[in-house]
This record gives C-alpha cells, sequence and structure tokens, in this order.
C-alpha cells in the first residue's frame, strides 16, 4: 500500500510528484479525506497488507499523532501484519529528534532520508531547506532513533554538481552507514522548473555518458561498502532491501491512496486526480477521487512486468510471467533478445533473463522495445 501526503515547506525544481507547498492550513481536511478514501476503497479488495509506504511530498512533516491516524486508517479498514514494513520519507530539516521518537511510536520500522547532495551549493539551487551538515545530522539521528532499517537517497546530476568527486560524494554518504542508498539519475524529460530552466538554456547539466560514469562509481563504490545493488537504482545490505518496491518490481498488486496515488488491483490500474482541490472535493461529497481506470491488457501487461522485473539484478523468469499472461514472451520478443544480447545489454541463462550493468545504462532503449 501507497500513502501519499503531498505537503512540502518549498518544493524542489526537479520535483514532478504531486505536492503543494506553503498550504498547511489544508493538511486536516487532507487527512480526513484521506481517512474516507481509504474506508470506501474496493470492498472486495484483498485485506490483507504487508507493506505500507508513506510517500510524498514531504511525510516528515507530519506529527506522529497524524502518522498514528493515518495508520489507524489503514487499520480499520485492512488486516496490517504485525511483521508488516512501514516506510516513511523524510527530509533532513523535519527529521528532529522527537519527530522520530513518535513516528517510531506509531509503527514506523523504516526510514528513508532525502539528503540528494552533500554539496550545500547545489542544495541550495535546487530549493532543499537543508545543507549537508544537517543532513547528515538527520541520517545519524534516524539511527540513533532505533528504526529497524534507514535509508538515503542521491540524485547525481543535479545543476552545479561535480560529478568528477562524485564518488567521493558517495563514500561519504556510504559512509554514515546507512541500510539502504538509492542512486537517482537527474531525469530532464519531465515539465519541472529545473527542466524548463535547461529547455530554456538557463542552466546546464550532466551530459549523459558524465551520468554513465557516475552510476558505475556509485555502483562500485557502494559494493565495495557492502551495500550492493539489487535494483537499478538501488543498492542495500542484506535483508534491508525495500520489500515494498519490490511489490512493483515482481508485478504484484498494489493499492494507493491520496493525491496522484496509484493503484493496480483486480486486474485494474487507477491513478487519482492530482489537483489537491478536485481531489478534497470529490472524497467530501463521497464520490471517488480516480482520475483514470483500465482494465490491464494482457500484452501491456506482460510489457511492463518484463520492463520491472528487469530492473531487478535478480532478473525476471519469461516463463512466469509469459505463463501469467498467456504469451510466449522468448518467441514474441526474439529479435529484441537478441539485438540487446549482441550489444552486450542483456544475459540469458535458460529461462531467465537479466540486464548487464552496461544494460542497466541503455535500458531504456530495450524497455521500448518490449511495450
Amino acid at each position: 500500500m501507497y500513502v501519499h501526503f503531498p505537503f512540502c515547506a518549498a518544493r524542489c525544481t526537479y520535483c514532478d510528484f504531486a505536492s503543494v507547498a506553503g498550504s498547511d492550513e489544508r493538511i486536516e481536511p487532507y487527512l480526513a479525506a484521506l481517512e474516507r478514501e481509504i474506508a470506501s476503497f474496493q470492498p472486495a479488495a484483498p485485506q490483507r497488507v504487508d507493506t505500507v509506504y508513506l510517500g510524498g511530498g514531504t511525510p516528515s512533516r507530519m506529527s506522529g499523532a497524524e502518522v498514528r491516524r493515518v495508520l489507524a486508517a489503514v487499520k480499520a479498514r485492512f488486516d496490517l501484519g504485525e511483521d508488516a514494513e512501514i516506510t516513511l520519507e523524510g527530509n533532513p530539516e523535519s527529521l528532529v529528534p522527537e519527530a522520530l521518537e513518535a513516528y517510531r511510536e506509531a509503527g514506523i520500522d523504516r526510514v528513508c532520508v532525502g539528503i540528494q547532495s552533500l554539496d550545500d551549493r547545489v542544495l541550495a539551487a535546487v530549493g532543499r531547506l537543508h545543507d549537508a551538515s544537517q543532513a547528515v545530522e538527520a541520517l545519524e539521528r534516524s539511527r540513533a532513533a532505533g528504526f529497524r532499517s534507514v535509508g538515503l537517497d542521491l540524485i547525481a546530476g543535479l545543476p552545479g554538481e561535480d560529478l568528477r568527486s562524485w564518488a567521493r560524494t558517495v563514500r561519504a554518504a556510504a559512509a554514515l552507514g546507512p541500510d539502504h542508498v538509492s542512486v537517482y539519475l537527474l531525469e530532464t524529460d519531465k515539465d519541472t522548473p529545473l527542466a524548463r530552466s535547461l529547455r530554456a538554456s538557463r542552466i546546464e547539466v550532466a551530459d549523459d555518458d558524465a551520468l554513465a560514469r557516475a552510476y558505475e562509481e556509485s555502483a562500485d563504490v557502494l559494493e565495495a561498502a557492502g551495500l550492493p545493488a539489487y535494483e537499478i537504482s538501488n543498492f542495500a545490505r542484506p535483508g534491508h532491501e525495500s520489500r515494498h518496491n519490490l511489490k512493483y518490481w515482481t508485478d504484484a498488486p498494489y493499492a494507493g491512496f491520496g493525491l496522484g496515488a496509484h493503484a493496480y488491483l483486480g486486474g485494474e490500474r487507477r491513478a487519482n486526480v492530482r489537483d489537491l482541490d478536485t481531489y478534497l472535493a470529490r472524497l467530501d461529497a463521497g464520490q471517488d477521487p480516480v482520475l483514470t481506470s483500465e482494465a490491464y491488457d494482457p500484452v501491456r501487461r506482460a510489457g511492463e512486468a518484463l520492463i520491472l522485473g528487469l530492473r531487478r539484478l535478480a532478473g525476471v523468469d519469461l516463463d512466469a510471467i509469459g505463463a501469467r499472461y498467456g504469451i510466449d514472451l522468448a518467441t514474441r520478443h526474439r529479435e529484441a533478445w537478441e539485438r540487446a544480447e549482441s550489444a552486450g545489454l542483456l544475459e540469458r541463462a535458460g529461462r531467465r533473463a537479466r540486464l548487464t550493468r552496461w544494460g542497466r545504462l541503455r535500458c531504456n532503449e530495450l524497455f521500448l522495445e518490449l511495450i
């Protein structure tokens, strides 16, 4: 289950998520609407939930009481297992000791700290409200608070980031002792302030070759630090892989609540509205906040299962996915497999296929063919 909390103190220039800044007075009506949405969700849906992910936005802007309220709504509608993984995303400036203690007492067992960079100039340029020292302190506080797992996020290629020293940045992050690290390469194809500035030539960002080198350096450094990759962008100590995100990558069903949230359940894909006024008005009127819904097409779903599964270093079982959707994937995509193998992007052994490290950097070319 994914639960979205869209409120932020400020909106980062690279952000494409459904979020709003400077509207804290609307948190209370939003939580009330969220409770109604969860309570009324598909009565026939499975009851058992074993992962909950509070994402945003900035979920760490919630108080401990508000987190407890959200989880109470989940427990009132679903069977939340005792061993459920419950994750909260947070920004350094709001992960203060009293909040962390309250989150742990509310049931959060996994925290992801959005560090993004350890360069103060870069952080300021993209609208982050913390500096590098605050990021380090937030991670240390999170570890001291006693959560089962503590992770951090980095973004390679932000404007002003000197990727020639990126390996040093990743080593510094790994030295903080995280259980999980996500390293994302900057995306500039979305409609964000950063992307618009790039298109208008007001800023410059690293080219693809520099990003490729940064990715390979990240993988080398984190592997050496005991955080091997288990997915293209994600590295973890053994036993600390994100169980929640593995649901997406293994084609498992999931529910989604809140502004802009997605769900894939009962053979249907759903996406909620991204406008806060519309979301609140619909829930106030007892209406569904879903903007789009579609029954899955087996061919499309098989392609999506392939590209999500190939993001995992373990790769995919072509026969298993093919049987799920009634498609012979080895035959259907024979030319794509052969081209990818000859280009060094893919390895196949029997019924399994997995990306090479080079393939992880060039995977979009293969993925386009598969869908």
